[in-house]
């Protein structure tokens, strides 16, 4: 018996695979949630970067 016991000690693929949805869920409702928002905020610095964009030097 001990021996089975020493071989049960490691994550199953199905442990594995349920804490990588439950990270894959909540990173999705979180750019859900965020998804207008960052979508403005990328927008306003590409028009910062762009606006500058004559002012970097070769």
């Amino acid at each position: 018996m001990e021996r089975r016991k020493n071989r049960e000690r490691g994550y199953t693929l199905l442990e594995y695979c349920a804490g990588a949805a439950i990270i894959a869920s909540i990173l999705w409702t979180a750019l859900n949630t965020l998804g207008g928002d960052l979508s403005d905020l990328l927008g306003a610095v590409g028009g910062w970067a762009n606006a500058r964009q004559g002012e970097v030097i070769q």
